[in-house]
């Protein structure tokens, strides 16, 4: 009876804590009112739709209070704002200096900011633990690993747990390794292990206490004979590297030169769309010039004929005409100032794009003016160097030829991985064992043997292992697959280079004849504006001496104000062409005196080079699968000689017969 009762009690507390145990699992929570999911539950939809915002006060974030500024420029106030004289280099210069994002024309940073280019981009490559070198060498380092545990486990002991108890064993592990993967494909590993184990129980004369120490070291070296044999491989692929996922160094470092590639020319056409503004500031600003002096004219014009008309010998309509070409010219002085929605931007929209472009403010009291002066001259470029030039110095040739390097180092990598591993394997474990101590020497008293120690470096005991490893796949699919793959896609590359080469060839065609038409449209413009001013003097003269009618006045002054602006109109684009010209050849950059540099060393890394250089000795190299042609011969020299034939010196102005006239037009 009383067992039964001890049962039922267990029985009882079991069940108890089975409760508990269920309760706290799947929570207990008490709804002091009933949730309803009614549509009219007004309350619950006000807070599900409401949007959210960030809080702004987080560190870090801005608010965008520190860019507000004073009311914009307009036609009201455009008299009053001071004027702020610019070069175009000067421009440039501070564009680069206040550009942390490269701004493109239209805003692309506020409708897509992730894909605007940044100066952080570059360093975010390379610090990328993923992708960059740095990761891709982090496969090379070695690796440590420890462990310590303290054990104590109970086991029944059946016939005797109630006399004497259960058995008891107390134990502790401490676990230790070291490895080590090699650039040839090796790996190494050392591993220390010691295990301390205690038996007791409450029986000593039938199971006494025991205990014993255990103390191992392991040494393994695994070298492939096949699969991931060799510097190559693994400089290409990585360690342990599968088919089609390729992150070694040498790929690593060709993404690095990639995003290079790109934040130069995200860097050009910055500068290029900075250049493209000034030029078009500078026609804002004279063609504005062109449309007052026209309606000062027409003004004069219309006073003349007022005053004719008040004092009777004058005609209505000879007033009225005068009078209507006073307000269509006051009308185009406005369109110039202010611009013409996704048309011409005038005075205030090149002035404000060009500052957003610079990073400056929208307003701060000045109004940027150009002052440099346009290039009249006639420039003439030699066309083989000009074909040489655009092949060798642009970004996106250079880019592209980084992908194909790419593509041929992967389709390496995939033959190399083709193969099956056979592997070559040893280790080597040294082993010492004690019943009583863990480590010390050998007493002199019988009974007391040596320690775990002892018996470990006395090589008492040993075991080693020499053999092989082969393991792949039937019919390697997979294998097949990878190399298939890798050869499409250099060969795709290979196409989109040449793809890319003649397109460039073509662009070059067009801005080399952009650059003749753009000249020979000014020396018509010049000429036309000589021929215009030639006979609005008569013009004026036989209308104020009342011999004309006023309409052809009126009629010659509109075409002169129409010539004047196409003279500025010209030079403005003229000079457009001789950027774009150097925007296609590759050498905008460099005719702005712009390069990108890496930052200085660290003393310590200097040391370091210093002592690294001893290692490498000159010999022959292998060129089975190392191009050794440069990439390109862009604006930043490059380590490797190129060719003779690649010309970098700037083109200089030729002579011209017409020329004199031109610069005597251009004065003003």
């Amino acid at each position: 009876m009383q067992n039964t009762l001890l049962l039922n009690s267990r029985s009882t507390v079991c069940l108890a804590v089975s409760c508990l145990l269920i309760v706290w699992i799947t929570g207990c929570h008490h709804h002091d009112q009933e949730i309803s999911f009614s549509p009219s539950c007004a309350p619950c939809q006000d807070f599900l739709q409401q949007i959210e915002y960030p809080d702004a006060s987080c560190a870090g974030e801005s608010d965008g209070m520190e860019f507000m500024t004073g009311p914009p420029m307009t036609v009201s106030n455009f008299e009053e704002l001071e004027p702020w004289n610019l070069t175009v280099d000067q421009c440039v210069e501070m564009t680069l200096a206040n550009s942390k994002v490269m701004n493109k024309l239209g805003g692309v940073v506020v409708s897509a900011p992730q894909a605007a280019s940044t100066l952080y981009d570059q360093a975010l490559v390379e610090t990328n633990p993923f992708g960059s070198v740095e990761a891709a060498l982090s496969a090379f380092d070695a690796q440590w690993n420890s462990s310590s545990f303290l054990n104590h486990t109970e086991q029944p002991f059946i016939g005797a747990t109630e006399v004497f108890g259960s058995p008891k064993t107390d134990g502790a592990n401490i676990n230790m390794g070291l490895s080590k993967q090699t650039a040839s494909g090796a790996s190494f590993t050392m591993g220390s292990r010691t295990n301390y184990q205690r038996q007791k129980t409450y029986n000593p004369l039938f199971l006494p206490s025991r205990k014993n120490w255990t103390v191992e070291k392991t040494f393994e070296v695994r070298q492939p004979l096949l699969r991931n044999r060799g510097a190559q491989i693994n400089r290409i692929a990585g360690p342990n590297a599968t088919p089609g996922n390729y992150n070694g160094v040498l790929i690593s470092r060709i993404r690095s030169d990639i995003s290079l590639a790109d934040f130069e020319a995200s860097v050009r056409d910055l500068v290029r769309d900075v250049v493209n503004n000034y030029w078009l500031l500078y026609f804002g600003y004279r063609d504005l010039d062109t449309a007052i002096l026209a309606r000062n004219a027409a003004r004069d014009t219309w006073a003349n004929r007022k005053l004719r008309l008040d004092n009777g010998v004058g005609r209505p309509d000879d007033e009225a005409q005068a009078r209507q070409q006073y307000y269509r010219f006051d009308q185009l002085a406005q369109t110039a100032l202010v611009g013409i929605p996704q048309g011409r931007p005038g005075v205030l929209g090149a002035e404000r794009e060009l500052r957003r472009l610079m990073g400056l403010p929208v307003y701060d009291g000045q109004v940027i003016r150009p002052i440099t002066e346009p290039i009249t001259a006639p420039v003439a470029f030699n066309w083989e160097d000009s074909q040489i030039q655009t092949l060798g110095r642009r970004v996106e040739v250079r880019r592209q030829k980084w992908q194909v390097r790419q593509r041929e180092l992967e389709l390496i990598a995939a033959k190399q991985l083709y193969r099956w591993r056979f592997d070559l394997l040893g280790n080597y474990n040294f082993k010492g064992w004690s019943p009583y101590q863990w480590m010390g020497a050998p007493g002199t008293a019988p009974g007391n043997p040596s320690s775990a120690y002892y018996e470990l470096m006395n090589n008492h005991l040993a075991d080693w292992n020499l053999g092989f490893e082969v393991s792949g796949a039937l019919g390697n699919r997979q294998g097949h697959l990878a190399i298939r793959n890798a050869e499409l896609n250099l060969t795709r590359e290979r196409a989109l280079l040449k793809e890319q080469q003649r397109q460039l060839l073509h662009d070059l065609s067009s801005a080399f004849s952009e650059v003749d038409r753009a000249f020979e449209a000014m020396r018509v413009s010049f000429n036309q504006r000589v021929a215009v001013q030639a006979e609005l003097e008569p013009k004026k003269k036989r209308v104020e001496e009342g011999q004309d009618q006023v309409f052809f006045l009126l009629d010659a002054q509109q075409r002169a104000a129409t010539a004047e602006s196409d003279v500025h109109r010209s030079i403005s684009d003229y000079n457009r062409a001789l950027m774009q010209y150097a925007f296609t050849t590759g050498s905008l950059l460099s005719r702005y005196n712009i390069y990108l540099t890496e930052g200085p060393w660290s003393e310590e890394a200097q040391c370091q080079a210093e002592i690294n250089a001893s290692r490498w000795n000159s010999g022959k190299m292998n060129t089975e699968w190392l191009d050794t042609c440069p990439v390109s011969y862009g604006p930043y020299e490059q380590l490797m000689p190129g060719p003779a034939a690649i010309s970098t010196d700037e083109p200089s102005p030729v002579t011209d017969p017409e020329l004199p006239l031109l610069l005597e037009e251009g004065k003003d």
